[in-house]
Order: structure tokens, then C-alpha cells, then sequence
């Protein structure tokens, strides 16, 4: 007790006799604070079994304790390693199939990118077996230093230390990475660790390491900040087959502006070329939608079907491909006039016009004319259209120039058989499609002749169709690209896209500048993809063609042949003072029997056994003017291919030509 302490106060009444007195203890003068034979300590004497148990069960705790520790780090690690195994597995993967040079070039799309890819992955193989040799060397001369330098014998274990120490380490940077790759899970296994993996960074990364929509949010809007765009809001749509569509609301910039860096854009978005396609809101100015092409969107198309003979009619709608949004492109073809305008590749003819013309045929209420001033057209369709082949330039002025008279003509048959306004199509009353490929080969006098066809036409019931691979005033004859009802665009050239969609265009959207015709039947890339204007059809969509194949429309077109088909009503050719034509013509159905025994006659009467091909036409013309008047020379030699003469042959010296091509007298009475 302190001697500062208050002395203790006793309550009145207690009984003190049973109270022994006590003393204050000063502790700097006694060893020990006890009174001695007052109280006696003792040591503190556990049984010995206690402290037996308490032993055992210190064991058992730290036992426990390690073996759980180990446990836990046995699976920690080996959770790392086989999430490290996974993530190194699809590096290797890439790695060995240069999948990031593929990324690079945007895609393998020409056979030069091919062959770049392939000799990337050789090099690649090679260096992996140079590194498996090195490692295997290293492990060898590993060993051999233990047992020179280390005193061990060749046949213990040192043989096993070098490769074990390989393998071991391998498992630790192994997982080491996994460790990495589940701290990480956001950043793909390909994606390479840099400032974009920073979520504070503006630094845009590839599309294709996204895996969810937040990501692909992100990633356009360090993609557009990185051009300057800023952005109120980035809200990914969903995610499609082809890739996904982005919905954007632009800060301070413009639509114009994301369609002017939109290269850029492909690169920062690491998808192909044209592969950020721009849908602007018409009625928000700031509102878009971009939409990240990884893959063809029309992939999946099935393959169209041709369709019966004399099945369909122009007035009702009939599917020619798809959107790439999912929905079907369906058109009705009454009222069309239509330009499809292409580069070389683009699918034009094969696509398009084929596509087009397949339909017409089936028609039972239309008709088609084949015109190409320097390629063969639609050669295919040849028995089913209302006239043979018609080609080069002075083929192509006659039948423009009967088109713009029966165009004039029908005006007079419209309104003599009361169809109203326009022209109503029926099996006697055919719409006419003639269809003018290569348009910007024609010459100055027919583009005349077929830009007055489509001023006059409409109401006529005459809807051209012309194809080309540009769209100039001087390429046109006119300024007349943008008047065509439904306007096309395959790939093609920016120049263009003004003067066929309309001035304002490309801001919209609309940019098939940026799409890649075929460099090969195999690497078709977008041939057969296309931009469209026309009625219902506004909006800068990637629309893909029905393909059909050559083989399918042969098949087609002779079972058409079978059935029948309508030709030029006599009205109209009555109307256009063409009734030379009626009933087939010169220009229709000429047997090809009667022209080879009309071909025997006139050399049997010159007293001949050959003629040159110029000289039979105008011998025949001479012989029965009514029948060949209008005959051409290309005609005479169709005919007689047809009837199995075959093709004109070569007749030695003749009419003072050294050796002039023809046909022999005993060529055509072998088949008489």
C-alpha cells in the first residue's frame, strides 16, 4: 500500500474484536512482499499427462496447420499453372498460325498475303525447332558439368537435375503468367500488356479482344477519342454473326467527321478494310450507328433456287439476297429502272445482272433483251430472251433505236386500250427489261438512243437496265446516273458515289469505295456486295446478291425453253412500224434449216462451193429480202451453228484474199 493512501474509514457498528491488525510493508526494504508464515507460495505443478496432451496437441495444430498451408498452395499453384497452360496454349496456337501477322494485314484477301502467311508460319516452325535443339544442348552440357565438374557418376541421378530444372522453371513462368492472366481476366491472352491495358488510358485496342459489350463500348470510344471524336455516349447493341453494332452519340464533332477517319478507324478497330460501316440517325444529328464487320455477313446465305417457268409476275415482290441486318432484299420489279454500277471484280454481271435476269424470265408477263457492245453478256440466258445475243456497237444502235420507237408506239397502245398512266404488263402486253451491259462502251449514238429509252420508258413499260464500271457524265453520255429508279453500287470508285446516290452520300454512310471486288474465283472478298438506293431502301446497309450458278441457270433456261415464252405483242411493233418483226423475223426465228437450204441455193445458183461469210449474208439478203433484209452477219453465223454447220472456217485463196474465213458446200449438205 502507497503511504500517500487514504486511511480506510470503518462504518460505525462493526465488531472489531474478530479483526487482526496489520502494517504497512515498505517494498524497497523486503526481498519478499509476503508476510512471512502468513501466506506460503508454491510453484505452479501441472499433472504430467496434461502436459503430454498439450504437447500432442501442439503437434497435431502445427501439422495441420503446415499440410493445410501446403494443400492450399498445392492447389493455389496449380491453379495458376493450368490457367497460365490454357492462356500459353493459345498463344502458341497463334503464334504457330501467325494469326497476329493475319490481324495485320487485315485478313487474307489476295493471294500475296497467302503466300506472306505461309512463309511466316515456316520461319516460326523452324525457330521452335532451332529452340527445342538449343534446350535439349543446354540440358546435355548441364549434366556433363555435373559429373566432370561435381564429382557425380553418369549413371546416378545427375541425368535427371538439368531436365528437371528446365521443367521446373517452365511450370513456375507458367504459372507466373497464369497468375497474370486471373488477375487480368478482362485483357484476352493475345492481347499484348501496354498502356491500353491501363483503365485510365485513352489508347484504343483491337476489337478483337473484346468479349463483352462494356469492352466493345470501350473500345469504340478510345477508338474515336483517338481521332478526335468526342462522344456523350458509347452503348454497345449486341453482338451479331458478323460482329457487333455500336449505338454512338457524338460530342461536338459530326457524322462526316467519324465517316472521314473511317480507315483509320479499321485500323484502330484491327478489322478488314471497310469493315466499320456508319448508319447516321436522320433525324439526330449527333446520333449514330457504327457497325464492326469480323466476318462476311452473308456467309450463311443459302443458295438461291431458280425459279419455274412463267411463275412470277412483275408486279409482285420477289427476294434477290438479303441485308446484312437479317432481312430479306425483296423487290418489285415493275417501275425499276436500274443502273449497277461496279469495278472490274465487283460481281456485276455474274451477281447482279444474273439475279435480275433470272427473275425477268420467269416471268410470264415480261420480256428481256441482251445487249453488250464488247463482252458477252448473259450468254447464259441465250433462247430465253425476245432476241439473240446482241453485240458490238451497230447491233446495239438497231435494237436502242426499236426500243425508243416502241416506246413511242406504246404511248398510242396505251391509251387505245385504256391502261391509265402507265403501262399494265400482262402475257400479251410484256414489259420490256432490255438489259445493257459494259453501258460506258457504247457508242455516242446509242447512249442517245438509250438515255432517251429511259426518259420515255416508264410509261411505256420499258424498264432498261445498264451496268458499268463508272458513272461520269462523259462515261453515261449524261449526267444521268442519279436518275434510275433503284441505283447499285458494288465496289467501286469514290468519284462515283456522288453522282450515282446523290450528292450528300458518303456523309450518310453510303461507301462502297471501301469495299474489295474478287481477285479470284476463290478470294472473292465482297464481290457481290452492294450499296442501294431505291424505294424503300435508304439507309447505308451492306446488301449481298443471290448467287446463282451457271450450271443452274442452263437447267433453268431450257426447261423455259420448253414451256414457252411471250414475246413482242404486235400492237407495239405495229404501233413502232416494226411488224417486219412480228411472228419471229429475221431477228427471232429464222429456221436455222431454212437458212442452211436458203445457203445451198445461192451458192448452187453463183455456181460456187464456198463462200466468205460477208458474201453469203448479202447473197441470202439478195435471195429472199423480206426473210433477211434485216439480217447480220453475227445472226447468219449463230443460225448456222445452230443447225449444226459450226462455226466458219477458213477457204484459202478467195475473191483476192489470201485465205478469208467462211462456209463450204459440203459443209451445209452434210447436214441438209
Amino acid at each position: 500500500m502507497s503511504t500517500e493512501a487514504e486511511p480506510l474509514t470503518i462504518p460505525a457498528g462493526w465488531d472489531m474484536t474478530k479483526v487482526i491488525p496489520g502494517q504497512a510493508i515498505d517494498h524497497d526494504d523486503l526481498v519478499d512482499d509476503i508476510a512471512p508464515g502468513v501466506l506460503e507460495p508454491f510453484p505452479d505443478r501441472r499433472p504430467v499427462i496434461r502436459h503430454a496432451s498439450s504437447a500432442a496437441m501442439v503437434v497435431a495444430s502445427v501439422t495441420g496447420r503446415a499440410v493445410g498451408l501446403s494443400a492450399y498452395g498445392s492447389l493455389v499453384f496449380g491453379g495458376w499453372f493450368w490457367a497460365g497452360l490454357k492462356a500459353g496454349s493459345r498463344l502458341g496456337y497463334r503464334y504457330v498460325r501467325a494469326h497476329d501477322l493475319q490481324e495485320v494485314l487485315g485478313g487474307v484477301t489476295k493471294g500475296a498475303d497467302w503466300n506472306k502467311v505461309q512463309q511466316v508460319r515456316r520461319s516460326r516452325w523452324r525457330f521452335l525447332g532451332y529452340a527445342t535443339g538449343v534446350t535439349a544442348a543446354l540440358n546435355v552440357a548441364g549434366w556433363i558439368a555435373l559429373v566432370a565438374g561435381a564429382g557425380m557418376t553418369a549413371l546416378d541421378y545427375s541425368w535427371a537435375i538439368p531436365p528437371t530444372t528446365t521443367g521446373l522453371l517452365a511450370m513456375t513462368t507458367t504459372a507466373l503468367y497464369g497468375r497474370y492472366r486471373l488477375n487480368t481476366p478482362d485483357i484476352a491472352p493475345d492481347q499484348v500488356i501496354a498502356e491500353q491495358d491501363d483503365p485510365n488510358s485513352d489508347e484504343p485496342f483491337p476489337l478483337g479482344h473484346c468479349t463483352s459489350g462494356e469492352q466493345v463500348a470501350e473500345c469504340v470510344s478510345r477508338a474515336l477519342a483517338a481521332e478526335g471524336i468526342g462522344t456523350r455516349a458509347v452503348r454497345a447493341i449486341g453482338h451479331q454473326a458478323w460482329g457487333w453494332e455500336v449505338d454512338v452519340v457524338l460530342k461536338g464533332s459530326t457524322v462526316g467527321k467519324v465517316n472521314a477517319v473511317a480507315d483509320q478507324l479499321d485500323s484502330h478497330f484491327n478489322v478488314k478494310r471497310g469493315g466499320t460501316l456508319i448508319d447516321p440517325d436522320p433525324q439526330e444529328s449527333a446520333h449514330l450507328t457504327l457497325r464492326l464487320v469480323q466476318a462476311n455477313p452473308f456467309e450463311s446465305m443459302p443458295k438461291p433456287t431458280p425459279h419455274a417457268p412463267n411463275s412470277l409476275d412483275i408486279s409482285a415482290p420477289h427476294n434477290f439476297g438479303r441485308c446484312m441486318d437479317g432481312s430479306d432484299l425483296n423487290l418489285i420489279l415493275e417501275g425499276l429502272r436500274i443502273l449497277a454500277i461496279g469495278v472490274s471484280g465487283a460481281a456485276k454481271t455474274t451477281g447482279v445482272l444474273r439475279d435480275l435476269a433470272e427473275a425477268i424470265t420467269a416471268c410470264h408477263n415480261a420480256i428481256a433483251l441482251d445487249l453488250d457492245p464488247v463482252k458477252d453478256g448473259l450468254r447464259e440466258f441465250e433462247g430465253v430472251m425476245a432476241a439473240p445475243p446482241i453485240r458490238g456497237n451497230k447491233d446495239c444502235e438497231k435494237w436502242l433505236d426499236h426500243l425508243v420507237k416502241m416506246a413511242r408506239g406504246r404511248q398510242v397502245v396505251r391509251n387505245r386500250l385504256n391502261m391509265g398512266d402507265t403501262w399494265i404488263a400482262t402475257r400479251q402486253h410484256p414489259a420490256i427489261f432490255p438489259f445493257v451491259d459494259e453501258f460506258i462502251y457504247l457508242s455516242k449514238t446509242a447512249k442517245e438512243s438509250f438515255i432517251e429509252l429511259l426518259r420515255l420508258g416508264k410509261q411505256s413499260g420499258i424498264y432498261p437496265i445498264a451496268a458499268g464500271q463508272d458513272a461520269t457524265s462523259d462515261a453515261m453520255g449524261d449526267a444521268i446516273a442519279d436518275t434510275f429508279t433503284l441505283r447499285i453500287m458494288l465496289a467501286s470508285r469514290w468519284d462515283d458515289i456522288p453522282l450515282v446516290l446523290g450528292r450528300g452520300a458518303i456523309t450518310e454512310g453510303y461507301r462502297p469505295d471501301r469495299l474489295v471486288p474478287a481477285q479470284t474465283k476463290d478470294l472473292k472478298n465482297d464481290a457481290g456486295q452492294s450499296y442501294i438506293k431505291g424505294p424503300g431502301l435508304n439507309r447505308p446497309l451492306l446488301y449481298g446478291w443471290n448467287e446463282h450458278s451457271n450450271q443452274a441457270i442452263k437447267q433453268a433456261v431450257a426447261d423455259r425453253k420448253t414451256a414457252g415464252r411471250p414475246w413482242f405483242d404486235r400492237d407495239t411493233l405495229a404501233a413502232a412500224g416494226l411488224l417486219h418483226l412480228a411472228d419471229g423475223g429475221s431477228e427471232r426465228v429464222v429456221a436455222s434449216s431454212q437458212v442452211v437450204a436458203d445457203s445451198i441455193a445461192v451458192m448452187a445458183e453463183a455456181g460456187v462451193d464456198r463462200m466468205r461469210s460477208e458474201v453469203l449474208a448479202d447473197a441470202l439478203k439478195r435471195h429472199d429480202h423480206e426473210a433477211y433484209g434485216l439480217l447480220e452477219l453475227t445472226d447468219l453465223q449463230g443460225l448456222l451453228r445452230e443447225a449444226g454447220v459450226g462455226a466458219a472456217v477458213t477457204l484459202g485463196a478467195l475473191d483476192g484474199m489470201k485465205n478469208p474465213r467462211g462456209y463450204k458446200l459440203e459443209a451445209l449438205t452434210a447436214i441438209s
